[in-house]
């Protein structure tokens, strides 16, 4: 057996090698605290970090808040009266849209008062000049309306008229990108939205009807403000005094000119001149003037009319074939500000779809026009949509050729590109309706046979007519009497320019007498 001593002896190494144990044990557990307090420390200098720059970005969007006032331009013209002040008015335009917006500020309260306003309003500028050129507001160049513009964008740091271009959509898409881009910004406290003649707009809007507080639907008398505006549950609010308070006649100058150029399928080929002409009376009427694009100016060598009405019928006249067979009119991109000045419904013309001429009413060899000596196309029924779905379903394995289909001619022949193999009965007419969806350069003034464009537009749900359907058919021609006036011979095939529809020697035929011929 163990001594006392020996027993005293191996408890104290006992005692010492726990000590040792435990000594290892603390130190472990100090190593880890420390680790734990380094990471706690990172992460809390991290989200103080973190909230320091919340904080910075909070105070800068607080620093410069600003309003944001979107306006499509093509349908919310500016009043006559700062229009025709031509430089001077695009100051004044500008003026009285900004104390417009500041008092609807000040009526809102919250602090908006005191936020800056910025100004983007987007439009075709050559079409506008057109458009403003045709009912005297104007001169007759191309962009006419540029020193207004220049004066308006100088008047103040944030407001800016743009230049969409002159492609159909292009003031269209501005608007939609520069909603899409500060609808959600911090800093912009507010958005006046000027565009509610186009319902096209609703769909950008839908998405921020949980923000609805955040906008304001521009309402002015010189548009038709759709209903679909007043169901998003928004703010609207009038401004007065700065807009046209009446729609830009846009329509009436284009049925002149298609007017004018019907007329010369029923004139004699030598119209009569005065003996006594004077030097003026000799030149050639300038056809670029009278669309408000010649860039000659005084230096042209043909001859300027202001008189619009006169101009052209004698133009008409003296025009090469070329010109004597173009439409003229107001290139001016589509907007629904016609409907109110022409005091319809949108889903209302002059005339309904169904007015129009049936084919077996058209004689070969005619067409059609309107009292406005307008071209009008036959009635196209209604399609069943599986029709529709067939012809697609076609298309897209080969397109079909349009022309041998709907004239039985091609003039490529054998080496056409597209199909010539049969398209009868309902599908037929589904490719008879599709071709007609395109529209004619030459519009109503059109007078080819076997022309396979559209003159009208037949699509019921069209969006200019209140519905959701896109329509590339001229704004105009929605409101164009359907109902036949008169059949006139059609220029064959080839005769456009060897003749000129000015030489053709043509009579046209009352629709009364016209189904008695029949």
């Amino acid at each position: 057996m163990l001594s006392d001593g020996e027993l005293e002896r191996a408890a104290s190494q006992l005692d010492d090698y726990n000590k040792r144990n435990t000594l290892a044990d603390i130190l472990d557990g100090y190593r880890v605290l420390l680790e734990d307090y380094r990471r706690l420390k990172s992460d809390f200098e991290e989200e103080r970090d973190a909230r320091e720059k919340y904080k910075r970005t909070v105070r800068d969007h607080e620093r410069n808040p600003f309003v944001l006032v979107l306006v499509d331009g093509d349908g919310y013209v500016f009043d006559d009266a700062v229009v025709a002040k031509r430089g001077e008015g695009g100051s004044d335009a500008a003026q009285r849209l900004n104390d417009e917006i500041q008092a609807s500020l000040r009526q809102k309260g919250k602090g908006l008062e005191h936020c800056q306003i910025m100004i983007r309003v987007y439009a075709n500028v050559a079409g506008l000049s057109k458009a403003l050129a045709a009912v005297g507001l104007v001169g007759f160049e191309s962009r006419s309306l540029a020193p207004f513009i220049a004066s308006f964008n100088r008047t103040y740091d944030l407001t800016e008229f743009v230049d969409a271009g002159q492609l159909k959509e292009n003031a269209d898409s501005k608007l939609r990108g520069m909603l899409r881009l500060y609808a959600n910004s911090a800093q912009c406290k507010h958005i006046y939205f000027a565009g509610c003649h186009d319902v096209g707009y609703i769909s950008e809007l839908t998405p921020y009807l949980s923000n609805a507080d955040k906008f304001t639907l521009v309402n002015t008398p010189g548009i038709r403000f759709h209903e679909e505006f007043a169901k998003l549950g928004m703010k609207i609010g009038n401004i007065s005094g700065v807009f046209r308070s009446t729609p830009l006649d846009t329509a009436k100058s284009y049925r002149a000119a298609a007017a004018a150029a019907g007329a010369i399928a029923a004139a004699p080929a030598s119209p009569t001149k005065s003996s006594a002409a004077s030097p003026d009376d000799k030149k050639a009427i300038c056809s670029f003037y009278l669309n408000g694009t010649c860039k000659f100016g005084k230096g042209c060598k043909r001859l300027h009319v202001d008189d619009r009405t006169d101009a052209k019928q004698q133009s008409w006249n003296d025009a090469p074939s070329e010109l004597q067979s173009e439409a003229g009119g107001v290139s001016l991109r589509p907007t629904p500000t016609l409907l109110a000045n022409n005091d319809r419904s949108p889903r209302s013309a002059t005339s309904p779809i169904s007015s129009l001429p049936r084919k077996a009413d058209i004689l070969k060899g005619h067409i059609a026009l309107n009292s406005n000596n307008y071209r009008l196309d036959p009635y196209i029924e209604e399609l069943d949509l599986d029709v529709i779905a067939q012809l697609r379903a076609r298309i897209g394995h080969k397109r079909v050729c349009n022309s041998f289909h709907l004239t039985g001619h091609c003039k490529e022949g054998d080496n056409c590109q597209y199909d010539h193999t049969p398209v009868e009965g309902a599908t037929l007419l589904a490719l008879e309706a599709l071709a007609r969806s395109q529209p004619c350069p030459k519009k109503g003034a059109c007078r080819k046979l076997g022309c396979t464009n559209g003159h009208v537009c037949q699509i019921r749900e069209c969006k200019h007519r209140g519905g959701r359907l896109y329509c590339r058919i001229g704004y105009p021609s929605h409101f164009e009497d359907f109902v036949a006036a008169k059949y006139v011979p059609g220029v064959a095939r080839g005769m456009e320019r060897a003749n000129g529809l000015g030489s053709l020697k043509t009579r046209s035929i009352s629709a009364k007498r016209y189904q008695i011929l029949k």
